[in-house]
Order: C-alpha cells, then structure tokens, then sequence
C-alpha cells in the first residue's frame, strides 16, 4: 500500500476541492492519502484585501513530508504562467533534501488552477525543473484515461495531458465542474496504482535471497608420480672374434 502526499497551495479554494478528488482517487485504488497545504507568506491584511477566505484545515507540510511519502501530488494556481510564490518559497526550502538525495527517483505528480486557462501547461512546466534537479519521476495524466474528459468541448474543462486542472474565471467564482473533478479523480487512482507498483517491485527486490554461493574445495595435495625406472642389465659386451689371417684360413679348409 502506498502512501501519497497530496501538497497543495490554495487561495480561493478551487484547487483544495481538486485535491479532494485526487485523494478519493487514491483510496479508490486502495492506497492512502493525505492533503498537505504549503505555508502562507501573505499577511491577513493582504489577504482580506483579496477577499480570500480561511484557510482549509490541513495540516502544513514540511519536508520531511515530502520524505515520507511514496509519492507526492502538487497542486497550486497559475501565477503569470507558473507557480504561486508560496509553492516556489516551499520548494527552494528542499536544498538539504536535494544535498542528501532524499527524493531521488520519487514519484510526483500535478494539477492546477488557472483564471481564464493561460499557463495551464506552463505552470507545470516551472515545476519540472525543480523535480528534474532532485532526480524525480514526473507521472502526467497523458490521454488514454481521459481522452473523452479532455476532447469534451461541450463543456469549458481546465485539465491538459500533463495534469487535471480547472477554470476559476477571473474573479474566482467559477467553480470546479464535475468534469474536473472526475478527471482529477482518475488522476490521483492513476498515479496511486503506479506508485503502488513500483513499490512492489522494490519490495520483491529487497525481498529476494541472496544466493548462496559455494565455497571452493581446497584441491586435495597429490602424491608425486615418480618416474619408472627402466631395469638395465649390467652386461659386457663380448669381444667379437678375432679374424684369422689368410694362410691360417687355408690350412683350415684343407684339413677341416
């Protein structure tokens, strides 16, 4: 079972209700989510200025979240085409992490909000540069899943092959559509699944034996194979015998 952080910045709310659905799409798939939220570094003066309302109730994410987690969900608003200043200030806080390569080859993964659709691509862009120096694998949503959402264009929807996503309009008071939230939903039992696999495969890795390998028999000592002999017989060779002479030789014939 893997556990996924779901870390979010959130004005207006649009994408904290995104990130519900992304968490019910990860326990869908039986896995378990939390939704973190980043720290604010507006004042309450400024933010009552923005007609932003209280802040949802979840718990503020640190990096040793980050750590945790089997995987991580960002989702945040575009700000001029990239990322709010509040998720950039949360991110630039991961150095030590970056240092020790605490995220390396760590699962992430996005969704966005955007005013009028501008920067739906791009602000995921700004966050890959981050992802790619820590060594992360970015999961996007891609089409196979969702191509009728996305390719639907009787209804205004936000998402990109890269992450669900959402169109708040310019004053905030669009809402999330049940199309957005159904796509966000298959993106966070999409990413969960993977997630969930590749930790299975790190746990038959870690799991399997090692095998054990046999020591080497000390070669036995042999005896030395000394060499035969050959029996020679001790023998002196006889004279060969003397030739008689010639007038010897006669006489011999004659009176043999």
């Amino acid at each position: 079972m893997a556990n996924i952080a779901i870390v979010i910045y959130s004005t207006y709310h649009h994408v904290a209700q995104m990130a519900e659905s992304v968490k019910s799409g990860v326990e869908s798939s039986g896995n378990n989510a939390t939704i973190y939220q980043v720290p604010e570094t507006l004042s309450e003066e400024v933010l009552t200025k923005l007609y932003a309302p209280a802040k949802p109730d979840y718990p503020i994410a640190t990096t040793e979240t980050l750590v945790q987690a089997d995987g991580i969900i960002f989702g945040f608003p575009t700000r001029f085409g990239s990322m709010p200043a509040q998720m950039k200030s949360f991110i630039d806080s991961t150095g030590g992490l970056w240092g020790e390569g605490k995220l390396y080859q760590k699962p992430a993964s996005a969704f966005i909000s955007t005013g009028s659709g501008g920067g739906r691509e791009t602000t995921v862009f700004s966050l890959l540069s981050t992802l790619t120096h820590h060594g992360m694998l970015y999961i996007p949503l891609g089409y196979a899943a969702v191509f009728g959402e996305i390719t639907d264009l009787s209804n205004i929807q936000g998402s990109t092959p890269w992450g669900a996503g959402t169109i708040a309009g310019s004053d905030g008071s669009r809402k999330p559509t049940e199309n957005d939230l159904k796509i966000a939903n298959i993106q966070g039992k999409q990413f969960a699944e993977i997630v969930s696999k590749m930790n299975k495969k790190e746990e038959v890795k870690k799991a399997e034996p090692v095998k054990e390998v046999k020591k080497a028999e000390p070669i036995k000592e042999t005896k030395k194979v000394e060499p035969v002999k050959k029996e020679t017989k001790n023998t002196v060779a006889e004279p060969a015998p003397k030739k008689k002479n010639a007038i010897k030789r006669f006489f011999s014939k004659i009176f043999n």
